[in-house]
């Protein structure tokens, strides 16, 4: 039907409890939904999402369809149905179907102009009522916009709620990592080549990072990263992961977050020039070497595993295999590697790629043989040998229970455990580190972030 006609014709009937008696399905309008999905019908996702950002011309191409493809539901009132509110809808107003000598049935409206205000209207809406009033008559938007409709007729109330429920409370969600997959599905060069705040760009770059950790043959997380959140198909989800690098490489310094490697500007207020398999190399670098120095060093906490043939950096009761310590080592790292960068102790780190919009496996591979030879692998070795000395067995681990370390592990689990977590990274690189690494941990501290 036509949004304007539809929108006439339509009741909302927001649920109100009150001592004696309860009515209504619906809860209270949001007036900022409405306007999201307003933009959303102009102007598609994400340049509906804009906002200010609308004016740039750069962001033109991002102008998508504004799609709405799922029915707005209600239920066509009959005279045998209860007054609603005290009131009753009148024999003129109602809307009957019709069917044809061929089968097909016709739905007869009355017209929209004969109505008064308090009149009832003969749609009750049951879902859907923030995009049915998007289409507001002041906006701009087009009236026979038409929008898919389901009908059910004469409806009591408790069958009404029954299908609320089903619709927005009944179905199970996909997780945030099922959703971060389908990111490969939706790019487009523009996706890719955007550097900017816009989150959706953000998430893309990070979700492709994430996919090279993943599957690249050369990184130690390869094949170890649960990618669709399912149980039992490993400990660190892709969604954390994101999440992680948003927060760490990606971010963006505002409120209490921190600065991202990849994001802020160090050089002539222009970010690092890493291409996306730079990237991925220096990510890949932190944690093959990290793997390399718990395995050559044993540590005592190390030890424990290795004793009970269990993998120190895999085992699920270790925290660099737990979302908080992964998020927490990217944290440490890219804050130390940022104060490296602003400092000037990190030289220019050249590297051409074979295809500038399409990341691919060779390049990854490249990129990392360039950077091994690099003083910047030197630091992220230094780095790396000093996080391997870190206790980094969670309460569960082995011998914890029951010893001093315990009380410490049980307050990383708690409010605020992860912050406690970063801090304890950043004490132990000043106290355990070298010089160098000793001095740029110790700037990370005192411009401590969340």
């Amino acid at each position: 039907m036509p949004a304007n006609q539809l929108r006439k014709l339509s009741d909302v009937y927001r649920r109100e409890r009150e001592v004696e008696a309860t009515e209504g399905i619906q809860r209270a309008r949001d007036d900022n939904r409405t306007s999201r999905i307003r933009r959303y019908i102009k102007y598609g996702y994400p340049f509906g999402d804009l906002r200010a950002d609308q004016q740039n011309e750069e962001n033109l191409s991002l102008r998508k369809p504004g799609w709405l493809p799922t029915a707005i539901v209600v239920n066509v009132l009959t005279s045998q149905d209860r007054a609603r509110r005290g009131r009753k809808i009148k024999p003129a107003h109602q809307a009957s179907f019709s069917q044809s000598k061929g089968g097909a049935f016709e739905l007869n409206t009355p017209s929209e102009d004969i109505f008064e205000d308090g009149d009832v209207r003969p749609f009750e809406v049951i879902d859907g009522q923030h995009r049915l009033w998007a289409f507001d008559e002041t906006d701009d938007l087009p009236g026979d916009f038409e929008l898919p409709v389901v009908a059910f007729v004469g409806l009591d109330i408790a069958w009404q709620a029954y299908l609320f429920w089903s619709i927005n409370v009944s179905p199970k969600r996909i997780n945030p990592s099922h959703a971060f997959d389908l990111y490969p599905l939706l790019r487009t060069q523009d996706w890719l080549e955007k550097t900017g705040e816009i989150a959706v760009y953000r998430e893309a770059r990070a979700q492709e990072l994430v996919e090279w950790l993943y599957k690249h043959p050369k990184s130690v997380w390869v094949g170890k990263i649960n990618m669709l959140g399912q149980k039992g198909e490993g400990r660190v989800s892709q969604a954390a992961w994101i999440r992680s690098i948003l927060a760490s490489y990606l971010g963006t310094g505002r409120g209490k977050g921190r600065h991202g490697l990849f994001h802020a500007p160090v050089h002539n207020e222009e970010p690092l020039g890493w291409s996306r398999p730079q990237q991925v190399a220096f990510i890949m670098l932190f944690w093959e070497y990290l793997a390399e120095e718990i395995r050559q060093q044993v540590p005592d906490w190390a030890e424990h595993y290795i004793n009970e043939e269990r993998d120190p950096l895999f085992d699920r009761s270790s925290m660099l295999n737990q979302d908080m310590g992964v998020r927490a080592v990217n944290a440490a790292v890219n804050d130390l590697f940022l104060n490296a960068a602003l400092s000037g102790e990190i030289s220019d780190w050249h590297f051409n790629a074979d295809n500038d919009t399409d990341t691919s496996a060779e390049d990854i591979t490249r990129a990392l043989r360039s950077l091994r030879v690099k003083p910047l692998a030197g630091l992220l070795r230094s780095v790396a040998q000093t996080l391997a000395r870190f206790d980094w067995r969670s309460v569960d681990g082995p011998y914890v229970k029951g010893t001093d370390a315990e009380i410490l592990k049980r307050a990383f689990r708690g409010s605020g455990g992860y912050t406690l977590l970063v801090r304890n990274l950043l004490s132990h690189l000043v106290t355990e580190g070298d010089g160098q690494v000793a001095h740029l941990a110790e700037a990370a501290s005192e411009g401590d972030v969340e």
